[in-house]
């Protein structure tokens, strides 16, 4: 019988000993540590060396940890790597990747026999952590090896999620080159990025993170449209100048011809980072010029940093065609006037946007210079859950020493003429030695009202000892000075006014006082984003939020808002963490509370005029009102239609002439949650251009064909219910065609769902040998049939297939087997787990079925082609769109039967790149 056993390091290399003996006795290895050091793995190398004889394949997942790697030895996790063609190893670059650092210490020792071993606690793979220091670890093992909640196979799961995370894997040798010559510069010395003439900088190569690379390919495929002008909105601290420079280096390899870049920026802090930027991705160190503070310049650079006054007084130097590429930072500046002249000036092929908050303050809308729509959106709640960015502690403090009613919050002045008094900053102080304590030595930023407010702050905390500075306008000159203290601790609370809501980077800020109030949602989001850089020894961002009472035609919650998800109601606001982003909280105080509360009734009243708007919209905007109103209202279309139910196709109905049957407007909407969960681009794609009428006779594909009608045609589930709609149906000789046709307001509709998709969501593009079924592609029960063949609308295609499916199981024309498996196991069977590490996939059968049931002896036969689907609950929120969805994992292998609390069925898939 397994027993567990604890281990002190009191019996110095017992732990050690017990390690080499399941590593030597089992089938696979899994070791995460973040420091592993030579000593150890010269004590392990006969383990190594045995299993390497054995065919026993070891995982192996590590860290840089501080980016300098000083507890790790890299060197010698590359020699290992070289010389052990069964050892694979993954580093977590912390710094590069934004990953969450890794403080795992375990090793998991798989059996083929279920019997799986692990040892967990305090030790790290190094002489302290195994032999010398005090250390805890126990030895644990599978009680039940099928069951998915024991905690070894929940260990082994976690593993391979991390394992498929974007880790430097070191068998790609030129990112492993990159991150051993980065680390070793990094341990010789700091790079100073303030001199963008150092050498150094190259050897900073730069990556692109997942969500990037999905951005650079947005992009390629907006201009494979022959679309040339592209809004990309993120949040900020996550990267909009990276991917601009890697866009512009695919560009450039693209070309046979150098293209000629133009830069633009208001800020030359911002210039001075995005040329610094383009130099390390396109490793060039010469790479661009930089215009500001009225240089002159006697010849046109082919390449040009340059910012918006600049370039405006030196405009007729340049000729229209000069650039080819241009970028607009911070592009919710482009209304201003000198932005508007010079995107009116300039004629190049190529126009990119970036910003990360597109509204601007005098409502006008930028979209309009990016053709009414955006390449790329990441607002700031899901670049928190995406842990792209720190997560946040925010604090709505009750500031009853001011009243604001009455103040015009567009007016500074009058601003600061409230809140600057006695009372006001006792508050703040109040704030700082109740939450974070006088002692402490915060990164900390204040905004304030006006630069006379900044300088009556920071006196005001000196006075007090604490270690504070102010930053604006009429002491630029000591900039750098004031930025080099407050990065490094010396100054511990900076206050600001407006200049470091752009250009200025320092990530190292872990707190943020906001004293004034702002009706600019671009400024809220600018101010908080300056906090929400990741840095490796930066947990989380506090935020401190002084609220008083405002006036009523002000909106309270204008910034507040947008840190909570879409969808949420008024009532959910008071247990706001679960609609806050991944690891967040918020805490109001209780006359904070009331005034939010009654700002956001106020916001959300105002939101219900969106049915009203919707006639509005429809007839202004005609077959763009959707795209429009999801835009305008930030909705996603999950939401929109969730909230307006059957409302829209009910005016659409109204504001034009249409036969009775197309007023169906109960069949019309289930007929849109067919298409509204579509994720595959090849599927969209062709629905789009068939829709259209954009294909040729030879481009009609009957395959696809029978997928839309499967869409247009959800309810019927018997011939008779077919003929009943198509009677003469012999005599169509298109039925797709025909349903165009006598369906336009459906039609329409579903294209602009369908464009919707295209140009804003990140689709599928993997290809398989399956036509229409695609890896992690999302397929409601009547759409997975008819993508296997089990169901034909087309009598021309072949004989027509309708049937009934309850089940979710089905083997059919002695062939071919599908299996729908839900978590819950209603009916369709229960879907016990689906390891992604090692793609088994198992399935529990329904009650009532013994192992003597035909499904389960087709299981057996190896002919017959298995199709795996797993339950996929993204619609759950939206109780108006609910239907089951499925996503494809792959074709699957019958192994072998499991006898749990239910019969369970173990699959090897085969055919999956399913994650």
């Amino acid at each position: 019988m397994n027993q567990e056993k604890f281990f002190t390091n009191k019996d110095q290399q017992k732990l050690l000993l017990e390690m080499q003996k399941e590593i030597t006795s089992c089938d696979e290895v899994y070791l995460i540590y973040p420091f592993i050091s030579k000593a150890i793995l010269n004590r392990i190398v006969t383990s190594f060396d045995y299993c390497l004889e054995h065919h026993i394949p070891i995982k192996i997942i590590s860290t840089t940890f501080d980016d300098l790697s000083q507890f790790n030895n890299l060197k010698e996790l590359v020699k290992i790597a070289e010389k052990y063609s069964n050892i694979e190893i993954k580093i977590e670059d912390n710094l590069e990747k934004h990953s969450e650092r890794i403080h795992i210490k375990a090793s998991i020792f798989k059996r083929k026999n279920g019997n799986h071993s692990a040892i967990i606690g305090s030790s790290n793979l190094t002489y302290n952590g195994m032999i010398a220091g005090r250390e805890w670890n126990v030895k644990i093992f599978s009680k039940n090896p099928k069951d998915s909640n024991d905690i070894v196979n929940q260990m082994i799961c976690e593993f391979d999620s991390l394992w498929e995370e974007n880790f430097v894997d070191f068998k790609n040798l030129q990112e492993r080159d990159f991150l051993l010559q980065r680390v070793k510069e990094n341990q010789m010395s700091k790079i100073q990025i303030d001199n963008i003439e150092d050498s150094k900088f190259l050897s900073m190569r730069r990556y692109l993170f997942k969500f990037q690379k999905e951005i650079i390919n947005k992009l390629s495929y907006r201009r494979f449209q022959n679309k040339n002008k592209h809004l990309i909105v993120m949040a900020t601290g996550t990267g909009k100048t990276t991917v601009a420079a890697f866009d512009f280096k695919r560009l450039q390899e693209n070309q046979t011809k150098e293209l000629r870049l133009l830069f633009i920026a208001h800020q030359k802090e911002i210039i001075d980072q995005a040329i610094v930027t383009y130099r390390q991705v396109l490793n060039d160190l010469n790479f661009g010029k930089v215009l500001y503070d009225g240089a002159f310049i006697d010849e046109k650079p082919k390449h040009l940093f340059t910012t918006i006054q600049s370039l405006s007084n030196r405009l007729d130097f340049f000729n229209p065609d000069d650039f080819d590429v241009i970028v607009f930072d911070e592009a919710h500046h482009l209304a201003a006037n000198s932005f508007d002249k010079v995107f009116n000036y300039f004629k190049p092929q190529e126009v990119l946007g970036l910003t990360a908050t597109p509204e601007r303050e005098d409502l006008q809308d930028i979209s309009k210079y990016f053709d009414n729509e955006f390449a790329y959106e990441l607002r700031l709640w899901e670049a928190i859950n995406q842990k792209l960015l720190c997560p946040f502690d925010y604090y709505c403090i009750d500031d009853t020493t001011t009243n604001l009613q009455g103040v015009d919050l567009t007016s500074d002045r009058a601003i600061f003429q409230k809140i600057n008094t006695d009372s006001r900053n006792k508050l703040l102080f109040d704030v700082i030695e109740k939450y974070l304590g006088i002692y402490a030595r915060p990164t900390c930023l204040i905004f304030c009202a006006t630069v006379e407010h900044a300088k009556i702050i920071a006196n005001y905390l000196k006075a007090k000892n604490l270690r504070a500075e102010y930053l604006t306008s009429e002491n630029n000159k000591e900039r750098m000075r004031i930025l080099h203290e407050f990065k490094n601790g010396r100054i511990n609370y900076l206050c600001v006014v407006n200049i470091f809501n752009e250009g200025i980077d320092v990530p190292e800020i872990n707190t943020i006082i906001l004293l004034r109030p702002t009706s600019s949602k671009t400024v809220y989001l600018q101010q908080l984003g300056r906090g929400l850089r990741k840095t490796t020894l930066k947990n989380r961002l506090e935020v401190y939020d002084l609220i008083a009472n405002i006036d009523s035609k002000y909106d309270l919650t204008v910034g507040i808002k947008n840190l909570f998800e879409q969808g949420m109601k008024v009532t959910d606001f008071t247990n706001g963490k679960n609609f806050l982003p991944y690891d967040c909280t918020i805490r109001l105080e209780k006359q904070t509370e009331q005034l939010i509360l009654e700002s956001l009734k106020k916001w959300y009243h105002n939101k219900n005029q969106l049915q009203l708007d919707v006639i509005k919209y429809y007839k202004q905007h005609k077959n763009q009102a959707l795209l429009q109103m999801i835009k305008e209202y930030e909705l996603s279309i999950y939401d929109f239609y969730n909230k307006l139910d059957e409302l829209f196709l009910k005016v659409a109905c109204q504001g034009k002439s249409r036969l009775l049957h197309q007023n169906d407007t109960r069949r019309n909407k289930n007929i849109i949650k067919q298409f509204i969960f579509l994720n595959n681009y090849q599927i969209i794609n062709y629905f789009y251009l068939r829709l259209t009428n954009k294909l040729s006779d030879s481009e009609i594909d009957l395959d696809y064909d029978n997928l839309l009608m499967t869409c247009f045609l959800y309810e019927v589930t018997s011939l008779d219910k077919f003929l009943a709609i198509y009677p003469n149906y012999l005599e169509i000789p298109d039925l797709v065609t025909n349903f165009i046709n006598s369906h336009q307001i459906i039609v329409e509709e579903i294209l602009m769902i369908l464009e919707y998709k295209m140009e804003n969501e990140n689709l599928i593009f993997e290809t398989t040998r399956h036509k229409l079924l695609n890896m992690k592609s999302t397929y409601t029960v009547k759409q997975a049939l008819a993508a296997i063949g089990r169901t034909n609308f087309l009598w021309y295609r072949q004989e027509l297939k309708i049937i009934t499916f309850q089940a979710g199981y089905l083997t059919f024309d002695l062939s071919k087997q599908i299996i729908l498996a839900d978590e819950d196991g209603n009916g369709y069977g229960k879907m016990t787990r689906y390891d992604s590490g090692s793609q088994k996939f198992y399935w529990s059968l329904p009650e009532k079925m013994t192992v003597a049931h035909k499904i389960v002896q087709d299981f057996k036969t190896t002919s017959i082609v298995k199709y795996l689907f797993i339950h996929n609950k993204q619609n759950y929120h939206h109780s108006k769109l609910f239907l089951k969805l499925y996503d494809f994992v792959g074709e699957g292998n019958y192994i072998q039967m499991h006898q749990e609390n239910a019969l369970t069925v173990e699959f090897q898939i085969i055919d999956s790149n399913y994650k």
